[in-house]
């Protein structure tokens, strides 16, 4: 059975791209994150609570404003991580 993908998994996925690349959208953060990681049922499952998304969307979108989000490495602007 494939662990549900963590929040952890996502901020150190989140921050070896913005170390290349200094920025992303959180659209393309999404596919790359779809594209990258093997998710289980769970994470590609309907979300309860946002019609139209997945699991794991909500996941990278909710990243940002949960305590273990590195604010002061990572800005939020206008959709895009950008490293500080």
């Amino acid at each position: 059975m494939k662990k549900d993908i963590s929040e952890e998994d996502l901020i150190n996925f989140l921050t070896s791209i913005l170390n290349v690349e200094g920025k992303i959208s959180l659209s393309d953060f999404k596919q790359r994150v779809l594209k990258s990681f093997k998710l289980s049922d769970h994470d590609l499952s309907p979300s309860p609570t946002r019609p139209g998304e997945l699991i794991y969307e909500q996941k990278c979108r909710n990243l940002v404003s949960h305590k273990n989000f590195p604010h002061n490495m990572i800005a939020y602007e206008n959709c895009t991580f950008i490293a500080r």
